[in-house]
């Protein structure tokens, strides 16, 4: 009975809340907000290799600003700018 109790509660301290919009995930993201943030970090290359030397910061503000951009995409992107400052 103990190791039941202690499985079901392992469990309970692994679901963290999103910081964006407190789904439950297995970090500090949901699924959907990891998965965007894995995007916009992978593209800044597609970036950088097409407009030449971009900074990361103006590359984020852009992301925010793009209308074609997801908003999961724009909130990562918002989060990631204020954890560089």
């Amino acid at each position: 009975m103990e190791i039941l109790c202690q499985s079901r509660m392992y469990r309970e301290e692994e679901t963290m809340k999103c910081s964006l919009c407190g789904r439950e995930g297995n970090s500090s993201l949901c699924p959907y907000h990891q998965a965007a943030k894995e995007k916009v970090q992978a593209n800044y290359q597609l970036w950088v290799k097409a407009y030449g030397r971009v900074d990361w910061k103006d590359y984020l503000d852009n992301v925010k600003r793009n209308v074609q951009t997801g908003q999961w995409a724009k909130e990562v992107a918002e989060l990631l700018r204020r954890s560089d400052d």
